[in-house]
């Protein structure tokens, strides 16, 4: 079997992020709306019944959206906190964001540019590989990212796999500046997908 060229990659890469878009609306609305995905709810309940599985399924899960966000806009991060609480929540979805972070900084590391450029465009890796070549400067163009979500953290990861830190202060990084951002982000979403709901949707 070929190889896919690299703007056959790319090409699956948009359909992948456009479905994800997708479901992030539809899976929002359903959501705010099901009492099924509520604290206490069947899913919620399914996920207790499996057990120490329940929250091992739902970290591989968070990893793995972590490592590639088909659904952006954090609606998984949402659900682990509706599912388990702010609390329980939190750690799972932070536990997964910091294992699928170093999944993503070795992936960087270990294939380098020929894998990131399927996530990007050329003027994209350029741009970001001449960050990448300014030491300080990109390291706080890595922290910012990791703050706000206006950058592509997934990507970030790996590039910096690909950059002269090592894995040890990528650990330090990572765990310093994305928790608490993962925290306010997941609240604000999870508070703006119930508005949506009263606002919009909800009867009566």
């Amino acid at each position: 079997m070929s190889k896919l060229s690299l703007e056959k990659k790319r090409k699956l890469i948009q359909i992948l992020t456009i479905v994800g878009l997708v479901l992030t609306v539809t899976g929002s609305v359903f959501i705010a709306s099901s009492p099924y995905f509520k604290e206490g709810g069947g899913f919620g309940e399914l996920l207790k019944s499996m057990g120490i599985f329940g929250p091992l399924l739902f970290l591989l899960l968070q990893i793995s959206q972590t490592i590639y966000p088909i659904i952006p806009g954090g609606l998984h991060n949402v659900i682990g906190d509706v599912i388990y609480g702010h609390f329980g929540g939190f750690l799972l979805n932070c536990t997964g964001m910091v294992i699928g972070s170093c999944i993503n900084f070795f992936l960087g590391k270990r294939f380098g540019s020929s894998f990131i450029k399927a996530f990007l465009s050329d003027k994209q890796y350029d741009h970001y590989i001449a960050k990448m070549n300014d030491g300080p400067g990109f390291r706080r163009l890595l922290k910012i990212g990791f703050v706000a979500p206006i950058f592509p953290d997934d990507i970030f990861c790996m590039i910096t796999g690909m950059s002269n830190i090592t894995f040890k202060e990528f650990v330090k990084i990572v765990l310093l500046y994305r928790p608490a951002s993962l925290f306010f982000f997941t609240f604000l979403s999870s508070e703006i997908i119930q508005w949506l709901f009263r606002t919009f949707l909800q009867k009566g």
